[in-house]
């Protein structure tokens, strides 16, 4: 429990949530922050999308909640992923953000943190973060590698192009920890769109 700036004692939650275990009040709340946020992800016939990610993807939320309203949230999903001749269990993390009121008080950081154990503690080879560039600090201090030199191709396999997000990385396994040359290496397909 902590103080907020008007001494009003504060009683954050951090609670771990399969897909089909989201309360719908948390549920509504996220899909209006990526609503905003991420506009692209509902268009055209995902106009009236309600739901957050794929279930093949396996999709776990992390929310940081106080007296039902939701602060900040981090999604980990996973994937088998062949790349360089390797098949790799992929985890990664999504979906991270911080309602604006909520910012830089140390949320982010604490979600981060908790979906970047929850993959450690997985089956995982590696774990991924596709982030802006400038995002990278944040993530480096949450303990993801940023692959400087990675080459992400996603959208159409047969006309890929190259995103523009950096690749944080953690090599899990020994199969991940031999594969790290490669990741660094040689352009990887991620699929239609990058986590």
């Amino acid at each position: 429990m902590g103080m907020g700036a008007n001494g009003i004692a504060l009683e954050v939650e951090r609670r771990v949530y399969r897909s089909e275990e989201l309360p719908a009040d948390l549920r509504c709340q996220i899909l209006s922050f990526l609503r905003i946020w991420w506009p692209e992800g509902f268009v055209g016939e995902n106009r009236l999308r309600n739901w957050i990610s794929p279930e093949d993807e396996h999709p776990v939320h992390i929310v940081l909640v106080e007296a039902g309203i939701l602060i900040s949230h981090a999604e980990v999903k996973w994937k088998h992923l062949d790349h360089a001749c390797e098949w790799y269990k992929v985890y990664g993390l999504s979906g991270v953000f911080t309602y604006p009121a909520f910012r830089r008080q140390g949320y982010g950081t604490e979600a981060v943190k908790a979906g970047t154990k929850y993959i450690d503690e997985q089956d995982g080879d590696v774990g991924m973060v596709h982030c802006d560039p400038e995002l990278s600090g944040f993530y480096e201090r949450c303990g993801w590698i940023p692959m400087k030199g990675s080459t992400i191709l996603e959208g159409d396999p047969k006309k890929p192009v190259i995103s523009d997000h950096l690749l944080m990385m953690r090599f899990l396994s020994e199969k991940g920890k031999r594969g790290r040359t490669a990741f660094e290496r040689e352009p990887m397909y991620f699929g239609e769109t990058a986590w």
